[in-house]
């Protein structure tokens, strides 16, 4: 299960964004330690400021205050000495100023709950001023069920933050301290992921973090086991585990193009599938084509088919880029999206669509119904061309505008029965009724009927002709022609037909 442990010191209790990342001068072996100046006393002047101000705060919004507790105070003294010497090293990563418990196994036996918060930094009015404007930090400041608190901190002497204050402040509820107000009771203070919790009966296992608060949107998440519960006040609290979780986390968690998500997992989807709906979306996952997104545009028009139980199936792939716009594959068919909107290929046209996409690009229509049976479907470079007949072709460059200028599929020529082919430093395409060349500095030029049967007869482009450099032009009276190739001339018509090498 993928965890969301790396996250609990950048997010939840994090280091202030406004903080400089690390000291700059000398490394940890190097330089020298700092001076501490100790707060394990509330005498101390500026641990007294800061406890006073976080008890006017808790004040304000009817939190009991909290009660100094020497022990906590040297849990928190301890991890500030830690943190005093670690900062100095330039290499020293940020994210993991917190403890990955929050300080839970240092603090005194018996809490119910506990929090860490750290500023760096700042004054007494400066340091509270910046917890109450972080919403993890003033969860944490103002949960009704704290009930004891210790505070330390240390000054570096040396280097470019000399003087500066790096404070560690640990919180905790017990429920043998005096408080001079009642407890809240068990339902205004048992929090959305902890009534998720106790609702899913353990199907997570046991967690393995507090609860993670000041996520996007003012969401918080635990992580258990088998998984986690993330939660938003516009969500609600859900389950997140599996292949499932495992894809939305690499695409960023909540903060990623899905969002929150908006229910658990919901299976009973054809051959085992389950399904899991996100704010922007959702995840699909079935034995058969494990885990994949499902979103916007792409998404509405794969609902229209009928979703996993519609002919396309399940999504196979992710979103991918194609010219023009973008792509997804599913077991039975590609839905692209571009200016021209969601277009699905499929049936005739997928396998070849599937050889050719890299220069076809996003479809930009509907297969669309022709003549003898045929269907076509445009893209961004070209079409494909299918007929009972022929089979599925592609139609692209100037080949293509050559054909259109015969009618496409209703002019001489008909549907193409063979993808373009390389001979004689050009290339040709068949078609029902003859061919298509294009040749450097000759063009397009097509080669139909009587000449053409010739043509063929003698081995087509790849053959002793090499390819036409002129169209059909009249030879004389009652309907005699000829073409120009290469290497040679065809004549047809009632005075006879021939061709002169």
């Amino acid at each position: 299960m993928k965890s969301r442990s790396p996250r609990l010191s950048s997010v939840i209790f994090g280091l202030l964004l406004a903080v400089p990342c690390g000291f700059t001068a000398g490394t940890a072996a190097a330089a020298p330690a700092p001076a501490i100046v100790p707060a394990t006393a509330i005498t101390d002047s500026f641990t007294k400021q800061t406890f006073d101000l976080i008890n006017a705060e808790r004040a304000k919004v009817g939190a009991r205050p909290f009660v100094w507790n020497q022990k906590i105070a040297d849990v928190s003294q301890d991890w500030a000495n830690h943190l005093g010497v670690a900062t100095m090293d330039p290499n020293w990563d940020f994210a993991t100023i917190h403890r990955t418990d929050a300080g839970g196994n240092e603090i005194p036996a018996g809490a119910t709950w506990y929090r860490e918060n750290i500023g760096f930094n700042f004054s007494p009015a400066q340091l509270v001023d910046w917890w109450m404007n972080s919403p993890g930090h003033k969860a944490a400041m103002l949960d009704p069920r704290g009930t004891d608190a210790g505070i330390g901190y240390v000054v570096p002497s040396t280097g470019p933050y000399a003087g500066w204050h790096l404070m560690v402040s640990n919180m905790a509820a017990y429920s043998t301290t005096a408080a001079p107000s009642p407890a809240p009771t068990a339902p205004s203070t048992q929090t959305p992921l902890a009534q998720k919790a106790a609702a899913i009966n353990g199907a997570l296992g046991q967690p393995v973090s507090p609860e993670v608060y000041g996520l996007k949107d003012g969401g918080s998440y635990r992580n258990y086991q088998l998984g986690a519960l993330i939660y938003s006040s516009a969500t609600g609290a859900h389950i997140s585990t599996g292949a499932i979780r495992t894809l939305w986390a690499s695409y960023g968690f909540e903060n990623g193009i899905l969002g929150y998500p908006t229910t658990d997992e919901v299976g009973g989807l054809r051959d085992g599938g389950v399904y899991q709906n996100y704010q922007g979306g959702a995840v699909l996952w079935s034995p058969g084509t494990g885990a994949h997104i499902s979103t916007g545009a792409i998404r509405n028009a794969w609902a229209a088919t009928g979703f996993e139980s519609g002919p396309l199936g399940y999504p196979i792939s992710e979103l991918y880029p194609v010219e023009g716009g973008t792509a997804q594959d599913y077991q039975n068919g590609v839905i692209t999206y571009s200016a021209a909107g969601a277009q699905v290929i499929s049936g005739e046209m997928l396998a070849r669509y599937r050889e050719s996409s890299a220069y076809l690009g996003a479809a930009t229509g509907p297969k669309t119904r022709i003549r003898d049976g045929g269907f076509y479907q445009n893209f961004q470079h070209g079409a494909l061309l299918y007929s009972p007949a022929t089979g599925t072709q592609v139609s692209i460059g100037g080949i293509r505008s050559t054909w259109a200028a015969t009618g496409y599929e209703n002019g001489v020529l008909g549907y193409p029965s063979s993808g373009e082919l390389p001979a004689n430093g050009g290339v040709y395409q068949s078609y029902q009724g003859g061919f298509i060349t294009w040749l450097p500095g000759v063009g397009g030029r097509f080669v139909f009927g009587g000449i053409g049967s010739l043509y063929r007869g003698a081995g087509g482009p790849g053959g002793p002709l090499g390819f036409p450099t002129s169209g059909e032009y009249p030879t004389g009276p009652d309907g005699n022609v000829a073409q120009n190739f290469q290497h040679g001339v065809i004549h047809w018509g009632p005075s006879g037909a021939g061709i002169m090498y």
